[in-house]
């Protein structure tokens, strides 16, 4: 009887296992990437203050309301809600040496995350897509628009894309990672990025927002909205948020 046949997804698993034996083997390099992305021809640039916090809530209470919700207010988001989301996910909590820790861990503290913000409504926030700047805690705009028909498409026709008040949506910088861990790195980024969901999940139930990941979406029309190079730092996840019925 023939073996059925292995598919990438087992190949890609088999061939990044670590053993005793390929320890200290010749691997390929890569050229290592900045710590930090920036755009310095951003549109527009607004400061948030990561001092905007919510009151002290129950973790355990939090982790046992979690859910995913797709039913959202008209109403905006604040700019402090927003703030508090991003300071979950990527708030800075100690500067050491060359390194931001921060609220969400990291493999070998590289980071290779990075977050953009589809906003749809926000007090204050000019719809567009947003790259968040973790290093000065600001919000630098990409392209200005509303981006809700196109995102809802991207996203296999999942309306609340369109609803929330602001899409989360994270890219990997593989070069960010690849350089130490090489194509095990690929790994790394989902991990990473599903420890910064997390982070915003449980901040959304502490602040009374629904939120809803999401995994299913075209790789390259994402991308394209970002305008980010998919061979360089493709699309890894999505996440809408929004105030609570």
């Amino acid at each position: 009887m023939n073996s059925p046949e292995i598919g990438i997804g087992r190949r890609y698993l088999t061939e990044t296992r670590y053993s005793r034996a390929g320890l200290g083997e010749p691997r390929r390099a890569y050229p290592r990437a900045p710590l930090h992305k920036e755009y310095p021809q951003a549109q527009a640039r607004l400061s948030l203050k990561p001092e905007a916090r919510p009151q002290p809530a129950d973790l355990w209470q939090c982790l046992s309301q979690r859910r995913s919700q797709r039913c959202y207010q008209e109403r905006p988001l604040t700019q402090e809600e927003l703030a508090a989301l991003l300071w979950a996910t990527q708030g800075v909590t100690l500067a050491s040496q060359n390194y931001l820790l921060r609220a969400a861990p990291s493999a070998g503290a590289l980071y290779p995350v990075e977050t953009y913000v589809a906003v749809h409504r926000v007090t204050g926030v000019t719809p567009g897509i947003w790259h968040f700047r973790v290093q000065d805690f600001s919000l630098e705009m990409v392209r200005e628009g509303d981006f809700r028909r196109p995102l809802v498409a991207a996203g296999l026709s999942q309306n609340f894309l369109g609803t929330a008040g602001a899409v989360f949506i994270w890219t990997g910088v593989l070069n960010r990672a690849r350089w130490k861990y090489r194509e095990r790195a690929i790994r790394y980024l989902f991990l990473d990025a599903g420890h910064i969901c997390q982070n915003l999940m449980l901040a959304a139930t502490a602040l009374n927002l629904g939120v809803c990941p999401v995994g299913a979406f075209f790789d390259e029309e994402v991308e394209q909205l970002l305008e980010v190079d998919s061979q360089e730092e493709p699309a890894l996840y999505l996440a809408a948020v929004g105030p609570l019925p």
